[in-house]
């Protein structure tokens, strides 16, 4: 049964963090030879060195495997980290859990991660070996964000330092916490806006005159100012609720730090902020005025940017980048992005993120003509899914295969990235939105800061050994050439009319104050002599503009007097041709009223002409009767 247990045990993962004199396969050949063994026999003269191979009860042992384990990773540091080589920081950190597993355990020596297969779980597991995962260093449930900063965070920022911070692990693990935190407990975020600001306090730039534009630095017009000065405040007021909780969650940032200030220098310091989530393999403006509300299904009217990488620059095309003069407004943009963010509840987590968020920090930096790019991103990646565990069904099922491809291709990138330390080999940054935009970091060219996140419980061992493969593999990580993302440009019209071949010492700052003076001087009197000579042309303008109104006036006059003549004839005789036709109908309808009042008139007088007759007859036949 020992044999059996011993020769299972030696057969070891290449995640296991092991002793490079065994199997030297395991790790990157050293530029130069180094004695492995010497500095261990000095730090402990009470470690046995002579263990040989076939003593395979002393590697079964725990002490055994702690010792090794401490071997590899002091052999690790000293062979991963020649002064020409630098590699990727692997931090793990523990989730508190009401009821802890004896299943992840924690070496003496604190950077070293025990994991032994759970009793119902061993049977189902192909390999039930315990396996040992090497760390940059392991963070447990009770240590601090304030801790954690300082160790993983602090001094790249000090050190103006472009990096990248990855959070990773299984949905529920406390990935989101450990980038923003709460009111109480503020993240990485919070805590790297807070040292940026304390370090270039008062160089802060007051306007938005320099910019990062597809990934090339560019000095915008007044109007390109104006209009980014209306889009900042247009966001930043719908945030106003914020300000209120600012002032404490500050304090509790400073009474934990003691940020160092910048020094005081002629330098002057522009920040843009931008956020963005890979949501199903598109990437959303979360800045966006028309991204939708919190909570509301996207849709197909959500613009997909699209992520563009040239000459080694890295940028998303479109995207929205806000000016911030304050600690305030970028956590402003920060909760004004998060609204836009989108979650699902699933079996696991409650608000579970279905996206991928990116949080970029831009740092202009501009000094004798000189402006420099630093760069900081954030990266909550989505939780790494079980669909069994998840219950997901529909949408939520296509958007965590969309996550776990994504995933997947960042651990190639990475395995590949690993693996280019010994010899080339392509790495397919091009087959996954996420690699595309963390690329610069997979190639060396920016610090990359992996936070990996462990909920130490017995039911996810599985997605632990997963998420802890993944962790390994970027921990291997090895670059040859030593990390610096230079993007200095030199301008001759930011602060003023400088010259771009400027040296850095003494004698030429000297003369560059010097041309500048006289530079300043001869552009006075230029100003001063173009003055005088639009004042000159104003009054010229205006003794001419007198005359024509004058000769105009003239003109004019004459006109009005011909039209008014000519006028007056045309209603004269217009007014007799009406007057002419008025009276011939006015005669007509007299002539008419005659011509009755005379039929009326003599058939009155036939009338009584004949009354009279017959009454003088009566009278007569009368008379004669009488007679």
């Amino acid at each position: 049964m020992a044999e059996a247990e011993s020769t299972q045990r030696e057969v070891r993962s290449f995640l296991m963090a092991r002793d490079p004199s065994i199997d030297r396969r395991c790790r990157p050949r050293p530029q130069q030879k180094i004695a492995l063994f010497h500095d261990i026999k000095e730090e402990d003269d009470d470690c046995e060195i002579d263990c040989s191979l076939d003593d395979t009860s002393d590697l079964a042992s725990a002490d055994g495997i702690s010792e090794t384990a401490s071997s590899s990773a002091t052999n690790d540091a000293t062979i991963a980290n020649p002064s020409n080589e630098v590699g990727a920081s692997v931090y793990l950190r523990l989730r508190p859990v009401d009821c802890p597993t004896s299943t992840f355990a924690i070496s003496k020596e604190g950077n070293v991660l025990i994991c032994s297969p759970p009793l119902e779980a061993t049977n189902l597991n192909k390999n039930s070996a315990e396996k040992h995962y090497s760390f940059t260093d392991i963070l447990d449930s009770h240590v601090s964000q304030y801790e954690l900063y300082e160790k993983c965070i602090g001094q790249k920022i000090i050190a103006e330092e472009s990096f990248t911070v990855l959070t990773y692990g299984i949905s529920g693990s406390g990935k989101t916490f450990t980038l923003l935190g709460d009111d109480h407990r503020p993240g990485i975020i919070p805590r790297s806006l807070e040292n940026v600001f304390s370090l270039y306090e008062g160089q802060i730039y007051p306007h938005p005159s320099v910019k990062l534009i597809n990934g090339h630095i560019t000095i915008l017009e007044d109007s390109a100012t104006g209009k980014e000065n209306l889009m900042r405040k247009k966001i930043l007021a719908q945030n106003l609720e914020l300000e209120s909780q600012h002032k404490s969650f500050q304090q509790c940032i400073q009474n934990e730090h003691r940020f160092p200030k910048g020094p005081i220098d002629d330098a002057h310091v522009l920040i843009w902020v931008t956020f963005v989530e890979i949501y199903n393999e598109q990437v959303h403006d979360l800045l966006a005025s028309d991204a939708p509300k919190y909570g509301v299904q996207p849709n197909a009217s959500r613009k997909n940017l699209k992520i563009i990488c040239n000459d080694g620059r890295v940028f998303i095309k479109s995207a929205t980048s806000i000016y911030v003069k304050s600690s305030l407004e970028a956590l402003k943009l920060l909760r004004y992005g998060q609204k836009k963010l989108t979650y699902a509840s699933t079996l696991i987590n409650a608000s579970s993120s279905r996206s991928h968020c990116i949080f970029l920090l831009d740092v202009l930096k501009y000094y004798t003509g000189v402006i420099k790019r630093t760069s900081y991103k954030f990266c909550d990646l989505a939780g790494s899914e079980r669909l069994d565990k998840t219950g997901n069904v529909g949408s939520r099922l296509k958007e965590a295969q969309r996550i776990n491809t994504s995933l997947m291709v960042l651990g190639r990138c990475l395995d590949a990235a690993s693996a280019a330390g010994n010899k080339p080999e392509r790495i397919p940054f091009r087959e996954s939105k996420l690699t595309m935009l963390l690329q610069t970091a997979l190639q060396g060219r920016e610090k990359l800061t992996m936070v990996v996140n462990l909920t130490p419980l017995d039911k996810y061992y599985e997605e632990n050994s997963n998420v802890l493969n993944f962790a390994s593999i970027a921990r291997n990580i090895i670059f040859k050439s030593s990390i610096a993302f230079k993007n200095h440009t030199r301008y001759s019209n930011f602060m003023g009319n400088t010259r771009c071949d400027i040296e850095e010492d003494d004698k030429a700052k000297d003369e560059y104050i010097q041309d500048l003076e006289e530079e300043n001087a001869r552009l006075h009197e230029e100003l001063q002599s173009l003055r005088g000579q639009l004042e000159e042309q104003e009054q010229f303008l205006h003794t001419k503009l007198q005359q024509l109104e004058e000769v105009l006036r003239a003109q004019h006059s004459e006109e009005l007097e011909e039209q008014e003549d000519t006028l007056r004839n045309k209603l004269v005789d217009s007014f007799k041709v009406t007057l002419a036709e008025t009276k011939k109908q006015s005669e007509k309808r007299l002539q008419v009223q005659l011509n009755c009042q005379a039929q009326i008139y003599e058939t009155k007088i036939a009338s009584l002409t004949r009354k009279y007759k017959a009454e003088i007859e009566d009278l007569e036949e009368e008379l004669e009767r009488r007679k």
